[in-house]
Parts: C-alpha cells; sequence; structure tokens
C-alpha cells in the first residue's frame, strides 16, 4: 500500500500529464439532466487509471490545483423520509443539501432527483451562507422541486471529500473521482433525540462518477472500467453515511453489499 507521501506524488505526476481546462469551459456542459454510472475502486488504483485518462479527458484546473475540497451537508425529514425513499428504490426521489466550495467559498442549495426514467435531474441556487434550517426563500425553491412542507427538513449529515473533475474532448460528458470522505452525523438515540454525532472517514476508496447526457458504454472511461473488470455500482455518499451511522437502526440491507465489498478488499475496515 503506497504512503501518503508515495500516493500524493503519484497523483500529482499523473494529473501534470492532463490538458487542462477552467471553470468557463467546464460550465459549458451543462448536464444537470444526465444519466450516471457510478464505480467504486482502491485509492491506490487512481493514479494508473487517471493515467489511463490522459488520451481522452482533459481535468478542471482552479487556482494552481486539480483537486478541490466539496463539503455538502444534507437535510432529511425526521423520518428519514428521503433516505427510505432511496432504500426502497422509488423513482422520482430526491437529496437535498447546501455545497461549499472552500478554493472559491462559493455555496448552493441542491435538490437532486433520481426520474422514474433513471435521469438525474439537478437544480439548484447560489446562496450567501448556510444555514442549519431551512429558510423562506429557500423553501420556496424546494417546493418548486416538488418536495412539500420543506421547513421541515433538518440536517442529517455533513460530508466532506476532495474531488478530481474532468471533461471529455468532445465536451459531451463529465467524469468525476471523489475520495477521501469523511462523514459528521446526527446520530439518533433510544429517546428519539439527535443528542450525539458520528463520525467515519473512508478514505481508502474512489467513487468515480461518469455523466452523460444519454447513457453510452462506447465511453472511453467504460473501457478503462472493463478493462478492470469493474462494473457500475450504485453509491450514495448521504445514504451510506445514513447506515454507517444508523445501520442498526434504519433500514439498511440495500447498502450492505458495498460494505461488503470495501471490507472484502480491505477498503473499509469499521
Amino acid at each position: 500500500m503506497l504512503s501518503s507521501n508515495d500516493f500524493n506524488s503519484s497523483l500529482a505526476f499523473s494529473l501534470d500529464q492532463f490538458k487542462k481546462h477552467d471553470l468557463v469551459k467546464a460550465d459549458s456542459i451543462d448536464l444537470m439532466n444526465r444519466v450516471d454510472s457510478k464505480f467504486l475502486f482502491r485509492l491506490s488504483e487512481l493514479p494508473k487509471i487517471l493515467e489511463e485518462c490522459v488520451s481522452s479527458y482533459s481535468a478542471l484546473q482552479m487556482l494552481k490545483t486539480c483537486v478541490f475540497a466539496y463539503k455538502n451537508t444534507y437535510f432529511d425529514f425526521p423520518d428519514y423520509h428521503l433516505y427510505l425513499s432511496h432504500h426502497n428504490k422509488k423513482l422520482n426521489r430526491n437529496k437535498v443539501r447546501f455545497r461549499t466550495y472552500p478554493k472559491t467559498e462559493t455555496k448552493f442549495l441542491e435538490v437532486k432527483t433520481k426520474t422514474n426514467k433513471g435521469r438525474t435531474v439537478k437544480a439548484r441556487i447560489k446562496i450567501p451562507i448556510e444555514n442549519k434550517v431551512i429558510g423562506e426563500e429557500n423553501a420556496i425553491f424546494i417546493a418548486e422541486q416538488g418536495i412539500t412542507n420543506p421547513k421541515t427538513l433538518v440536517p442529517m449529515q455533513m460530508c466532506n471529500y476532495k474531488r478530481i473533475s474532468m471533461m471529455d474532448y468532445g465536451a459531451s460528458e463529465r467524469l468525476t473521482f471523489d475520495f477521501h470522505l469523511h462523514y459528521n452525523c446526527r446520530y439518533e438515540n433510544s429517546n428519539k433525540r439527535f443528542d450525539k454525532e458520528a463520525n467515519f472517514e473512508l478514505g481508502d476508496f474512489v467513487i468515480a462518477e461518469l455523466k452523460q447526457n444519454k447513457l453510452s458504454r462506447e465511453s472511453k472511461f467504460y473501457e478503462i472500467m472493463r478493462k478492470r473488470m469493474l462494473r457500475p455500482k450504485g453509491f450514495s455518499k448521504y445514504c451510506m453515511g445514513m447506515f454507517l451511522c444508523q445501520g442498526n437502526n434504519l433500514k439498511s440491507n440495500r447498502f450492505k453489499s458495498n460494505l461488503l465489498r470495501m471490507r472484502k478488499e480491505a477498503i473499509y475496515n469499521g
């Protein structure tokens, strides 16, 4: 297993080989309505996988770096309606979160919807600050996305991670690599009160997400994954965090396969 210093050096070497694009170019590919394909693999594999992407993708670079910190605060209803909708495979289901980009101090309120057509639709508005409650203006936006009683949403989880973001040379797809996940979750005790917190780190694996307007397995990244015998695998950062925090208190069968796989491959030893 690579040491932290060796991994960082290897990652930097791989990223140096990419052509770079800026945020203006990245924003030219909207993909707020898209098809997602996710893949899980060990963090130690990331530099080599990146090198295989050089011929087909450019890397987002901002403020002289290609690795960015993301901070998400996820909201749910007190009865875990959004979590359970995902667990129960309901379509037209939602996630609600505040997202902060620390490099630029930009903040958004985002609502992600998984439609009955299997597409991911994201709507968002820029916000000046994050709050622990959903204010009137934010509630109006959330309600416009089809979520009722938005002012009863409460913050359930903070999820921080690092991201590398890419786009293909044909400007038709985006590719992201998320790693070094850290969770801080609210823990519900037997008295049904949120008075505890639980922290988890999933530092030794990567969630790669290919975002396309229309699913195409002819993508170069699909080819790279096939060579490594890696198949698309559903993964929700929010749901995995809730499972790790409250797996004994919530329905969680759907998410156990990911955790078992990570334990088997020594990705996560919790």
